[in-house]
């Protein structure tokens, strides 16, 4: 009689499942080297754009994972909040501020600055192009890492 041997793809299926049960912390892991990552890379462009008061600017960053493992983030800390928190301080650099323009109360002021808006740093926004690549890679060594798993069996 013929048949078709299906042992191969079950034991196969059972491997793929085991994987599988072992992917979110395995995805956890791969988003804590990203964050990881992703921290170091900013505090290196906070000190190259910022310069040497950097040190409470990077104390103030934090990695974050995500509470299922999904995504990875650094973000200012939320520790307070207001006008000068760090989140907002942050901000400022990050992304500018407008300079508060002279009362017009003194008579014989007359200002030396002469724009309206600080121009913003933009740390992150390049340690975002930076961090691409290493990302790449580390994602790529996290499949590999699966894919050995699926051909040991």
């Amino acid at each position: 009689m013929q048949s078709i041997d299906l042992s191969g793809v079950e034991q196969f299926s059972d491997e793929l499942n085991k994987i599988l049960d072992e992917a979110p912390g395995k995805r956890r892991e791969l988003h804590e080297q990203l964050a990881a990552l992703a921290k170091k890379e900013v505090d290196s462009q906070i000190a190259a754009s910022v310069g040497g008061n950097s040190g409470k600017i990077t104390e103030w960053q934090e990695p974050h994972v995500g509470s299922g493992g999904g995504y990875a983030a650094v973000r200012a800390t939320n520790s307070i909040s207001g006008a000068n928190s760090p989140g907002a301080i942050t901000n400022y650099l990050e992304n500018g501020h407008k300079i508060r323009p002279p009362s017009g109360q003194a008579k014989r002021y007359h200002p030396n600055i002469h724009q309206p808006y600080v121009d913003g740093k933009h740390f992150y926004q390049a340690s975002r192009a930076a961090l691409e690549s290493q990302a790449i890679a580390a994602a790529q060594r996290f499949a590999g890492q699966i894919a050995d798993k699926l051909q040991k069996g």
